[in-house]
């Protein structure tokens, strides 16, 4: 049987809540088993309940909830922390990876838009809204300005490019028409020779070497 994901809100906009939840009554193996509508509130809640994902507004209580993720990562390393926000400028984006969190997902977000993010980010990756995405160009990658870069194989790229754009393994191994396998391999040694540990760090990589 598979194992229900445990969700805490952090949200402080009641009607917000109303929709995440309606949304999630339609995703089945994810339970909303707290809400929080201040940083005090999150921790305590999230010591209670040890949710798996903590779904965290950036505006809370009129503070920039970015400053608090670093404590939370370091309280539940265990926890997902996936942004959900109406904003979404580059720098903003930019500074939200660098602080640790695993997902970014505009406040536009459709019920497939949910399930890819809470996939992504479950396989370890950085899941971003498609609108934060589609400023990257298929091309980001077709340079030798890192020569880490450089010692990338042509499909080595096409993968990185794919899992940057917030792809599971599965969903590459169908685009590119090779196995799940092959694609899992590309993966490890697109990581050993950027000298990193997960997607997550690769996603962190791109973004703070402006290649997107």
């Amino acid at each position: 049987m598979p194992k229900t994901i445990k969700i805490v809100i952090a949200d402080d906009h009641p009607v917000v809540f109303d929709g995440v939840k309606l949304l999630f009554s339609q995703l089945s193996d994810y339970e909303i088993v707290g809400v929080a509508i201040s940083e005090k509130e999150i921790i305590s809640v999230c010591t209670q309940m040890h949710p798996d994902v903590l779904i965290l507004d950036l505006n809370l209580g009129g503070k920039n909830s970015l400053d608090s993720v670093p404590e939370l990562k370091s309280r539940f390393e265990y926890m997902k922390i996936l942004i959900f926000s109406s904003y979404q400028t580059p720098i903003l984006v930019k500074k939200a990876i660098e602080m640790g969190i695993d997902g970014y997902l505009l406040k536009d977000a459709t019920l497939i838009d949910w399930s890819d993010a809470l996939g992504a980010i479950a396989e370890g990756n950085i899941y971003l809204s498609k609108s934060i995405r589609k400023n990257h160009k298929d091309t980001a990658f077709e340079t030798d300005s890192f020569s880490q870069l450089a010692t990338l194989s042509e499909q080595e790229k096409r993968v990185m490019n794919l899992i940057v754009n917030g792809m599971i393994e599965k969903q590459i191994a169908e685009t590119l028409h090779i196995s799940k396998h092959t694609v899992h391999s590309h993966k490890k040694n697109i990581l050993k020779k950027l000298n990193l540990h997960t997607n997550a760090d690769l996603v962190r990589f791109v973004y703070e070497n402006n290649l997107v």
